[in-house]
């Protein structure tokens, strides 16, 4: 299987249409977008910065295989939908699925994280309610949508039938399940392979995220390579570790040889 490589843009230590000469001239393939915040009017819903992105990837040869409705984790899914945030989460949906048809990106990530995380049955009803209406709106547009979240593999599958629509996937990370939860990340990825359709990729130890290079942690990251390599269960791979941020950005004083040291490392173990 040829795997792809790619980094996200919040993780990316010059986000930005001019990041992505960056990213070609280190190596990668694409670049997962971050759709923006609601209070600044969600970057990418702006013709013109759209076509900005466009106009870079098609010039450096960079690919974007999905886009991130990181407002989701100030403004969470598992909020009712008549409260403040529950209204905000719904426009963001709305609104980052229309930019993901505009720029024909095929997969839009709906994180549940802080304000978004599930604790309670009630947050987790909720979060199934908005996820099906980001499906049937991407369901017009041949879009996937895949959940990003810290749900047990059993709980995972739940909400999948819940949900009930064929083009809900699930966003893995490969530290994510273990810093939040302890869950072992090889369990999980084995129990959801078949759902996974894109990968985070990230390391860290001591309870604290992104806080190793690859390999160096505490998530045993080359036995979770090994199941991805066996399954196929997805072609991209986008590095998330965040080399620009304290503890990892300690390690050098430019974070571009931290990233360009993730990259080989991910080349390597999936050549």
């Amino acid at each position: 299987m040829n795997f792809k490589i790619g980094i996200v843009e919040w993780a990316f230590p010059c986000p930005g249409p001019y990041g992505i000469k960056i990213a070609a001239d280190l190596g990668l393939e694409g670049m997962e977008l971050d759709f923006g915040d609601y209070e600044t009017g969600f970057k990418l819903s702006n013709t013109i910065i759209q076509q900005a992105y466009l106009e870079y990837g098609k010039r450096y040869g960079i690919a974007y295989p999905s886009i991130a409705f990181n407002a989701l984790n100030a403004h969470g899914m598992s909020h009712n939908r008549e409260s403040y945030d529950g209204m905000i989460a719904v426009e963001t949906i709305r609104s980052g699925i229309k930019a993901a048809a505009a720029m024909e990106i095929p997969v839009v990530q709906l994180p549940s994280f802080d304000s978004g995380a599930i604790n309670t049955p009630e947050d987790f009803w909720n979060t199934c309610e908005k996820i099906r209406l980001a499906c049937e709106l991407a369901k017009e547009h041949g879009i996937t949508v895949a959940a990003e979240n810290v749900l047990s593999a059993e709980e995972s599958l739940r909400m999948i039938k819940e949900v009930d629509c064929d083009n809900l996937k699930i966003f893995y990370d490969s530290q994510n399940y273990y810093l939040e939860k302890g869950f072992s990340q090889q369990d999980i990825l084995q129990k959801l392979k078949e759902h996974v359709c894109q990968i985070h990729i990230k390391d860290g130890f001591n309870q604290t995220i992104s806080s190793a290079l690859l390999g160096r942690g505490d998530t045993d990251f080359y036995q979770t390579v090994q199941i991805i390599k066996d399954s196929g269960c997805a072609t991209w791979l986008l590095l998330e570790n965040y080399y620009n941020q304290k503890p990892l950005s300690l390690l050098s004083d430019d974070a571009f040889i931290l990233l360009q040291e993730d990259i080989k490392t991910v080349k390597k173990v999936f050549a």
